[in-house]
């Protein structure tokens, strides 16, 4: 039980930024899928870096990440190997975690929709205090800012201030580690680094061929993506169930209104 303690009190969710609420210009005129709308948002507070290897080394440790009490249903079905595991043969732990384990201030990757949400779950507990997946609303506001800018840092792309293909280091770095990838709001990596899962589901366009299944959307660029991939407008989608070697998520805090 001391060690249980111990483990649960470095549960972290780092520093947070605070987003103001009101209505918020969303998308762009480069791609379908970013349609141009205004949304109003209600104010929330949203982590300045993804979730690292360290933090959610504190839910493996704890032994919560085998705890159906954290798991939807369907997550606890992927769990248990009901569900298309994508490839994945250990389940109970990030993909090529052994390697991860050994960079503990990098975003945490290869790691599955399902298990991002059940962090967030246990982490509420842990804090008291509702934490979870932003919506891709409050994703791209934190991202843009007010003035709706394509990139955190403004309007023309700069290799120099974050981590894309075109910034040539080829895998992650240390979370919040560039200073340039900020937002208005001080949120860090939003145009590079890992992308980031959301808690919206993705609806298809009109004739567009994706897999027959739930599709949730996934924000930011990341070292494997170009300058397109990573303007704050641009949208993924990917079944909950998928994991990539540059995909990872941040915390939100507060209730949705």
């Amino acid at each position: 039980m001391e060690k249980l303690a111990e483990i649960s009190s470095k549960a972290s969710i780092g520093l947070v930024k605070a987003i103001p609420g009101g209505e918020v210009q969303m998308g762009s005129r480069f791609h379908p899928r970013e349609e141009r709308r205004i949304v109003h948002l209600a104010a929330f507070e949203i982590a300045h870096a993804t979730v690292t290897v360290n933090q959610y080394s504190a839910f493996l440790e704890s032994q919560a990440a085998s705890q159906e009490r954290w798991w939807s249903q369907e997550g606890w079905a992927w769990l248990a190997g009901i569900s298309d595991g994508w490839g994945r043969e250990n389940r109970k732990i990030p993909d090529a975690w052994e390697v991860q384990a050994k960079r503990p201030f990098r975003p945490v990757v290869g790691i599955t929709w399902y298990e991002a949400e059940a962090y967030c779950n246990w982490m509420t507990y842990q804090k008291k205090r509702p934490v979870r997946l932003p919506s891709e609303e409050e994703w791209e506001y934190a991202a843009r800012g007010e003035d709706g800018r394509p990139f955190p840092w403004g309007e023309y792309f700069d290799a120099n201030l974050t981590n894309t293909l075109e910034s040539g280091h080829l895998d992650t770095v240390d979370a919040g580690s560039l200073p340039g990838d900020s937002s208005p709001f001080g949120v860090m990596d939003m145009a590079g680094n890992v992308q980031e899962w959301t808690a919206s589901r993705y609806v298809p366009l009109s004739g567009e061929v994706l897999p027959a299944q739930v599709m949730v959307v996934a924000r930011g660029g990341s070292f494997n993506d170009s300058v397109f991939g990573s303007r704050a407008s641009y949208r993924r989608a990917y079944p909950p169930g998928f994991f990539y070697p540059f995909l990872g998520f941040r915390v939100a805090v507060g209730i949705v209104k």
